[in-house]
């Protein structure tokens, strides 16, 4: 009687363990398709639709915030913000912002990168606030850290350049390996005539 009694107790408690791992199943795969990466995403003002990453195509219409996004967005009429991005973002009427790495290339009318950036950026004003490897195409390019690679623009500015900067005004901290063409080109820590002389038109380099 006994060892039925404990038969019992035993087989209770396997299915209660049982049913409580299913419901944590199910639970955590409820968090995972709410929280998780999607083929599809639209962004509007507070609200994702559906929430979570994406691996595919994501559209922002007026506003929209995501976390990471790999693949095509498309921005309409407002500001894209997502803070890691990589494949190709193409801004209609609208601003591409990425606020910790942008690997790819972008498109718009503005394209911000607050933090690093690898790729191309074509649009009026690119702007980038950390190191940017690739290219940049615009009438303003703005890089605030280091540039590796060219910009091409009406207006160039590079914290410290390694590469190309072609345009109308070309600027930077201090060239560490580059060229510089332009009709006014200003280097703080000198020009290639002397480190006293910061401008010097049409041509400066260092190497």
């Amino acid at each position: 009687m006994k060892l039925r009694l404990v038969f019992t107790l035993v087989l209770a408690s396997l299915s209660a363990s049982a049913m409580a791992a299913t419901d944590s199943t199910t639970q955590t795969n409820n968090t995972d398709t709410a929280s998780g990466t999607h083929p599809f995403q639209l962004s509007l003002p507070n609200k994702n639709v559906p929430e979570g990453n994406v691996n595919g195509g994501r559209v922002a219409l007026f506003y929209g915030r995501t976390d990471k996004v790999t693949g095509a967005n498309l921005t309409l009429f407002g500001l894209s913000d997502v803070n890691e991005f990589k494949g190709a973002e193409l801004g209609f009427f609208g601003v591409n912002r990425n606020r910790v790495d942008m690997q790819g290339a972008q498109f718009g009318l503005v394209n911000w990168n607050d933090n690093t950036a690898t790729g191309a950026s074509i649009g009026l004003v690119n702007y980038t606030g950390g190191t940017y490897t690739g290219a940049q195409l615009g009438l303003v390019n703005f890089n605030k850290g280091p540039m590796i690679g060219a910009q091409f623009g009406f207006a160039n500015y590079a914290g410290n350049l390694t590469g190309l900067q072609f345009g109308l005004v070309n600027a930077t901290n201090r060239i560490d390996e580059g060229v510089q063409i332009g009709l006014i080109n200003f280097d703080k820590s000198g020009t290639f005539v002397s480190k006293d002389v910061p401008v010097f038109p049409i041509i400066n380099a260092r190497f």
